[in-house]
């Protein structure tokens, strides 16, 4: 029987309940982490945990105790046999019902779910689209807020063309982000990503990567690109937390190599990087 973690206690997923008037589920009041376990330990939790921190700092609603929280976690995935799995912790504001503005003494609803990590990747397709927009001065560009109809919408639209995920754009038509999963792209050996005036979320991966190359000597080129960039590109690649890096076969309808070395490397040092 599958396991899950809610507000404290261990329970059978298909005997918990939410309550009703949750506002995770009313209004997407909330936000959360999704994160990779191995070895023991959520990877990378100190970045998963500070922007989980200032999510809810920045929306108001009250911190949980992140350290039972990490052990939570472990114990979970312990609880459900899972030696890798991807975990994900929501907090909610909690059943204080619906109304723009929440009570003061709403108490917030802390889920944290785990299942089997995903297998190898294989090269996933994108396309770029309209139906959605990241804009630098909306919270959801910063953080994971529970409220995802955009980037859902975004999906939608590039699975109806055939592809596997959506390529958004800035609110002035650069280039900011998968889906789900921040960009890049080599040219001329150079690595280029969106910097975070285009909207594209700090993401845990993104940063990790960006490091681990700045510390073997290499420049990571972030600014504000056209979608052309991208189409000119020698390869590219997304990066989460879940998935690592995940080659870019086809964007569009320009074909990448699926099994580019330099792609390789970067995964490595992304697995690798803390």
């Amino acid at each position: 029987m599958t396991k899950l973690w809610l507000n404290g206690d261990m329970l059978d997923a298909d005997t918990a309940r939410i309550d009703p008037a949750d506002r995770g589920f009313l209004l997407g009041d909330g936000a959360f982490e999704t994160m990779r376990y191995e070895a023991g330990a959520v990877r990378r939790w100190p970045r998963h945990r500070a922007r989980l921190e200032s999510a809810l700092l920045n929306i108001e609603i009250a911190c949980p105790d992140f350290d039972t929280l990490e052990a939570a976690a472990a114990q979970l995935c312990e609880a459900n046999a899972l030696e890798r799995a991807r975990v994900r912790l929501t907090v909610s504001r909690g059943p204080s019902g619906g109304g723009l503005a929440p009570p003061a003494d709403a108490m917030p609803t802390v889920l944290i779910t785990a299942s089997a990590l995903p297998g190898a990747q294989q090269a996933q397709s994108a396309t770029i689209v309209e139906s959605a927009r990241r804009d630098a001065r909306n919270i959801s560009s910063r953080f994971k807020l529970t409220d995802y109809a955009d980037m859902l919408a975004a999906r939608r639209d590039a699975v109806r063309r055939g592809a596997d995920m959506a390529l958004v754009l800035s609110a002035d038509d650069h280039v900011s982000s998968a889906d789900s999963a921040n960009v890049f792209w080599v040219t001329e050996g150079r690595v280029y990503t969106p910097d975070l005036s285009c909207g594209c979320l700090p993401g845990t991966s993104r940063a990790a990567l960006i490091a681990a190359l700045k510390a073997e000597g290499e420049a990571v080129i972030e600014g504000r690109f056209t979608p052309e960039a991208v189409m000119q590109a020698e390869a590219a690649f997304v990066t989460n937390a879940v998935r690592g890096v995940v080659p870019l076969a086809r964007v569009n309808d320009r074909d990448f190599p699926s099994a580019d070395s330099a792609t390789a490397r970067f995964a490595a040092l992304c697995d690798a990087a803390p």
